[in-house]
């Protein structure tokens, strides 16, 4: 249980070090750097272990580079074109709302059918994302528009769509025989080769061509540390730990212990950061962990009288106007003890 923990806070922390990488290079060559050695390295590591690397079929080629573009190009620049602008307990936040996309997606897609608490946990968790958006916004060089919502809030959605979107076409291509790691090394390597061209285009020449001066790594010392602890952490680490925990949990329980990623997201944004963290975002993070709850386990009693037995608990702590350093500890003790009170074998659906 400790490793399911550790793997949704080193999610969180991968935030957190991507907003420290983008303090020395632009958000496209990041991207082209980090994609670029990342896929490489899964391609090679393919070809050390079996000596080959499958061949890709005609009628599947269109599909691997769908899977590029909605998979890494899209959803990566977008979000860390975005990560400049937003805090990174936000952007976790945000992500956590990728079940209900997924499943509107599915509705749309494959006209899958949900019952009723599962629509009302989609529902409130789109909801929950409201008091954030209606918190007042750090950037006006975007200006305030309906809801407050800036366009980086909206850059960052749509990254989180085009992620969600393209686990569908993952899943497709792994129907057809590909295993997941070539399928996350070739998006990779074409990705990055995608964003590579983006960078060259509008973080070198067009600011040149309007006179600017162009730095796209101010410094590569600590670009390189920060960009290889990401790989580490996100590509190597939490890529593998994540395939593992699923073979010993359902998805649903791995599922639900995602709620704990914006909890240290908000954690390591405020310590290592100094983001603000404000009411608006744990009444955010509380909605949507509790639309998670309803959403997955919608059949399970004692799960709705958990989430409102947690709705009059945090009410009752933010009339108290309780510290921020206390609000965290109970939230995070609270999903602490679900997952060490939870058999891990247990099928909730």
């Amino acid at each position: 249980m400790i490793l399911l923990v550790l793997l949704y806070g080193l999610l969180a922390l991968a935030f957190t070090i991507g907003k420290h990488a983008l303090d020395y290079t632009q958000p496209c060559f990041l991207i082209a750097f980090r994609m670029l050695i990342a896929g490489s390295a899964m391609l090679a590591y393919i070809l050390y272990k079996n000596r080959t690397l499958r061949f890709i079929y005609k009628k599947d080629m269109l599909l691997f580079l769908q899977t590029a573009l909605f998979h890494i190009y899209i959803a990566y620049i977008g979000e860390f074109w975005a990560l400049q602008f937003i805090t990174s307990s936000k952007t976790t936040l945000f992500y956590s709302l990728t079940p209900f996309i997924s499943a509107v997606l599915a509705y749309f897609l494959f006209k899958e059918k949900f019952g009723g608490y599962k629509i009302f946990g989609m529902i409130l968790g789109f909801i929950g994302v409201c008091p954030m958006l209606f918190m007042q916004t750090d950037m006006p060089e975007f200006g305030a528009e309906l809801f407050r919502i800036s366009l980086p809030e909206v850059v960052l959605l749509g990254a989180v769509v085009s992620s969600s979107y393209a686990w569908f076409l993952v899943k497709k291509l792994m129907d057809r025989g590909y295993h997941l790691i070539s399928i996350n090394g070739i998006a990779m390597f074409i990705g990055g080769i995608l964003a590579l061209i983006t960078s060259i285009i509008f973080e070198i020449i067009l600011p040149v061509s309007q006179g600017q001066s162009v730095v796209v790594v101010a410094e590569w010392l600590p670009f390189l540390q920060w960009t290889f602890g990401l790989i580490l952490i996100a590509n190597v680490i939490g890529y593998n730990l994540y395939a593992f925990l699923l073979q010993r949990y359902t998805v649903t329980f791995v599922s639900l212990a995602g709620c704990l990623c914006p909890l240290f997201g908000a954690f390591f944004g405020w310590y290592f950061l100094s983001e603000k963290i404000t009411w608006h975002y744990f009444a955010s993070f509380v909605l949507v962990t509790i639309a998670l709850f309803v959403f997955l386990l919608a059949r399970d009693f004692a799960c709705l009288v958990f989430c409102f037995s947690l709705c009059a608990v945090t009410a009752s702590s933010v009339d108290c106007a309780v510290s921020l350093v206390l609000l965290r500890e109970d939230l995070a003790g609270s999903f602490i003890f679900l997952l060490f009170s939870s058999a891990p074998d247990t099928d909730f659906l």
